[in-house]
């Protein structure tokens, strides 16, 4: 173990950080170690962080992503992998919740990839939560419809698509940006709430520096990313030295928890609104509109039963079960801009594009499984 990714947690979102570290021992309690998921050496405290040690493997794939699609042949060999991994946790009785490039390590060398960040795995689904990133959000997620693990494969067909093209497959900003001027580059500039200046403020103060030496065993060599809860470090091991103090981490979790259980939560209007409508605020529930109508041009029509069944109907849905604003919608295919953007021809175009309408069917209880999906013809090895 001479290099590693060392995850430094920001020591307000503790709890985030003992979360991911409880999903990991559960998941080796009932299923083992999973070689297609990232692997976690040991946990420790440092100058108030929690600090995760990784396995080190690549970058994620954003940086790759930046550069052009990738090969067919190796979204393929990524699919599988990251399938083997979906499968690992959904018969763990786990759902990933954030399934995207950002969250997906991936090896230039060997075109191997391993799927990261189990802080936001969920074993209790809970109808109504808003999981994962806008871009590769279900619409039963958007919509508070009842939740399962094919959440998971929702993200996978969305990051799929983008490995192969380049592309986002939904992009409601760009939609909105049409449409509203608030998304436009010449609209106004959104004010910055003081509570998020200060936020920002206190992440940069407690970011490490390159050169450091964390818990007098690893030592940072540059960032691989960084993002509001946490930045993961190249790190290098100078020594043996065991650090792991995950019971004790877990034992302070499990209190913090059952104190968070016992106080009454925020009831401000934000969030009391967010719980009504499914939205932050109202260019939330913009974007939200709008990306449903970007799955219902290239999916169809959203079943009655889901529609009647969701939480937050009455923000997208009329009462006859219509979107609302009677949109005019141009029904639009996978097949040509895979055509457009890949060197997929042929059967190859033909199993492609199967294989991601099997994981974008609106109805999740018809959505392809891990397992279905992992016996796809359009991944069988060439």
């Amino acid at each position: 173990m001479d290099r590693i990714a060392l995850k430094v947690q920001r020591r307000r979102f503790s709890r985030e950080a003992a979360g991911e570290i409880a999903v990991y021992q559960r998941l080796r309690e009932r299923a083992g170690v999973c070689p297609e998921i990232i692997g976690l050496h040991e946990a420790f405290f440092f100058d108030g962080h929690i600090c995760m040690a990784f396995e080190k493997h690549g970058n994620s794939l954003e940086p790759t992503l930046d550069r052009g699609p990738i090969p067919p042949v190796r979204v393929r060999r990524a699919t599988r992998q990251i399938l083997r991994a979906l499968d690992h946790l959904h018969r763990s009785g786990y759902t990933h919740t954030d399934v995207k490039p950002g969250n997906i390590l991936y090896s230039a060398r060997s075109g191997n990839v391993r799927l990261a960040d189990l802080g936001d795995a969920e074993d209790r689904l809970r109808q109504g939560h808003l999981y994962g990133t806008r871009e590769y959000t279900s619409p039963e997620v958007i919509l508070g419809a009842p939740l399962t693990p094919a959440l998971d494969i929702w993200n996978l067909g969305c990051t799929v698509f983008e490995m192969l093209t380049n592309q986002y497959l939904f992009n409601p900003r760009k939609a909105a940006a049409k449409k509203y001027q608030e998304f436009s580059k010449d609209g106004p500039e959104m004010p910055i709430a003081a509570s998020v200046l200060k936020d920002s403020a206190d992440e940069e103060a407690e970011q490490l520096i390159k050169g450091s030496v964390v818990a007098d065993k690893y030592r940072l060599e540059h960032p691989l990313g960084r993002g509001r809860f946490s930045t993961v470090w190249a790190a290098k091991a100078l020594s043996d030295l065991a650090l792991d103090r995950s019971p004790e981490i877990l034992r302070d979790f499990r209190h913090q928890r059952g104190l968070r259980h016992a106080r009454k939560s925020d009831r401000g209007s934000d969030r009391v609104w967010r719980r009504r409508k499914g939205a932050v605020d109202l260019l939330d529930l913009a974007l939200n509109y709008e990306q449903l109508l970007l799955i219902a041009a290239l999916c169809g029509p959203f079943p009655p039963a889901m529609v009647e069944a969701a939480r937050y109907r009455v923000s997208y849905f009329e009462a006859d079960g219509q979107l609302r604003f009677c949109p005019t919608l141009q029904r639009v295919s996978l097949r040509p801009r895979l055509r457009r953007k890949t060197v997929l021809r042929g059967r190859a175009l033909d199993l492609a594009c199967d294989f991601l309408s099997s994981c974008l069917t609106i109805d999740s209880s018809q959505r392809i499984t891990s397992e279905a999906a992992l016996a796809h013809p359009w991944l069988a090895p060439a």
